[in-house]
């Protein structure tokens, strides 16, 4: 058997064993070969640079394999990292994107990965937590003509110091059908994917 080694993020390698099923120990060598897959393996590092925010494990691209999401703690910032499982059994990178969401340091300003109930990948931020604005975000991430694509977008925001401001923001992105403390827009269809994301992307209807 073959063992396969991988550079990875001392970040990434904490994921990689929380999964539980990427790191394969060394067999030891006056034991006969088995025939297996072949396997990641990786050290565990003494020190995480860049603390794991959130995982997520599920088939994120129906192939029927188990796929995995990390976000990781870049400064105040998240980055994204996103890995395809293959018949091997070895995982992929397919996608990693710096800053892709705010993050701050404590409960309430946490970002978060969810997977919504039809299988596709949900980007949580927020700030519950500082300062006289709150607001909540969320991206809703789908696999389609085998990219992943930003489907939807959800944001709310309330001030803690004007009890009259809210504003609530519902965007099917693809349709281009929104909605917007309760009243209708229409902006025009969009295919974005997700590499491509960034804060000038989001609605100005949501913005305002």
């Amino acid at each position: 058997m073959k063992i396969r080694k991988f550079n990875i993020n001392p970040g990434l390698a904490m994921v990689m064993i929380l999964a539980n099923s990427l790191v394969y120990a060394a067999p030891d060598a006056n034991q006969p070969a088995k025939a297996e897959p072949e396997k990641i393996t990786c050290e565990i590092p003494e020190k995480v640079e860049n603390p794991i925010l959130s995982v997520v494990a599920a088939d994120l691209n129906g192939d029927k394999l188990v796929d995995s999401a990390v976000l990781l703690k870049s400064g105040d910032q998240a980055d994204f990292y996103l890995y395809l499982a293959n018949a091997a059994g070895d995982m992929e990178l397919k996608l990693s994107k710096k800053t892709l969401v705010w993050s701050g340091a404590m409960a309430g300003t946490l970002p978060q990965l969810k997977i919504a109930k039809d299988g596709g990948l949900l980007i949580y931020a927020q700030n519950d937590a500082i300062g006289r604005n709150r607001w909540h975000q969320r991206l809703s991430v789908d696999y389609r003509d085998k990219e992943f694509i930003v489907s939807g977008y959800v944001y709310d925001e309330r001030d803690t110091l004007d009890p009259k401001f809210s504003l609530t923001c519902d965007v099917n992105l693809l349709t281009g059908k929104g909605i917007k403390n309760k009243a209708e827009f229409k902006i025009e269809a969009q295919k974005i994917k997700l590499s491509d994301w960034a804060d000038a992307k989001v609605p100005k209807q949501c913005k305002d």
